[in-house]
């Protein structure tokens, strides 16, 4: 079985002649890109998610330089979630006909394309080892027909549970997933965005009681110039640091309840 790469997360640069290009893939490292913009004797062209706009590079593709196994098959998201920069940065959904085949595809909405474009991508990634569904499926649009054509696929398959109300929707995709597709299932929780204490460590535990490690997902304001600087009203920092390094360490902490857990 492949190996798959891990990503380059800070600032990725590359020169074509005279031009220094920058891609950025977190708002809180733009200080870092303008400095170094600042310093190269030359045009300077910075672009990605950091800048929170549509970035086009002519003839590069960024997410390539960040990972050469990863991919987008579709651009954008219909749901537009008001914590996620998405709908900003990428535009409006739309499928791309001459995406490049690779195993770490990382489309925001992947199930919100059509048939066609689904099953199409489906082929392409039969030819690969292992696939990982990177960013996560849309529960909601998780099918049998989705869980069997999925099935045919090696792959590592992730959904969100960012509210307590879609609970019931995110156990029965993780159900029809262990039955029809695989048993490699991650679970994203955000916590610390129009939630309080009590209703993050219910939505966390209630992953963990299906026999899966959620991925603490500390929020993060779409203008972040910091990272985890945010503290929402109810919470502390203290709340936050508690809950992220806890749940995202359960495989060495998971014999010990959350409430025996201090920092």
């Amino acid at each position: 079985m492949q190996k798959l790469c891990q990503w380059e997360k800070g600032i990725v640069k590359w020169t074509d002649g005279r031009t220094l290009y920058l891609s950025v893939p977190f708002t809180w490292l733009m200080d870092q890109a303008n400095e170094i913009a600042a310093k190269f004797d030359g045009l300077t062209v910075i672009g990605g998610p950091g800048t929170m706009k549509p970035t086009v590079y002519e003839g590069f593709d960024p997410v390539e330089l960040h990972n050469f196994q990863a991919t987008f098959t579709t651009r954008g998201c219909p749901n537009r979630c008001s914590f996620c920069a998405v709908p900003k940065i990428e535009g409006e959904f739309r499928e791309l006909p001459n995406f490049r085949p690779a195993p770490i595809v990382c489309d925001n909405n992947f199930l919100a394309s059509s048939k066609v474009h689904f099953y199409k991508v489906v082929t392409a990634l039969q030819k690969f080892p292992e696939i990982d569904f990177n960013q996560g499926l849309d529960a909601r649009l998780f099918t049998p027909l989705i869980a069997d054509a999925l099935g045919r696929l090696n792959c590592r398959v992730r959904f969100s549970l960012d509210h307590t109300n879609l609970v019931g929707v995110v156990k029965d995709a993780i159900d029809l997933c262990r039955k029809r597709t695989t048993k490699r299932i991650n679970i994203y929780v955000l916590f610390g965005f129009n939630d309080t204490i009590d209703d993050a460590l219910y939505r966390l535990e209630i992953v963990r009681s299906w026999k899966l490690f959620p991925n603490a997902m500390r929020y993060q304001p779409l203008d972040a110039r910091k990272k985890n600087d945010y503290v929402a009203s109810g919470w502390t920092e203290h709340d936050l640091k508690r809950i992220a390094r806890y749940y995202n360490r359960l495989a060495w902490l998971n014999g010990i309840p959350f409430k025996d857990y201090w920092l």
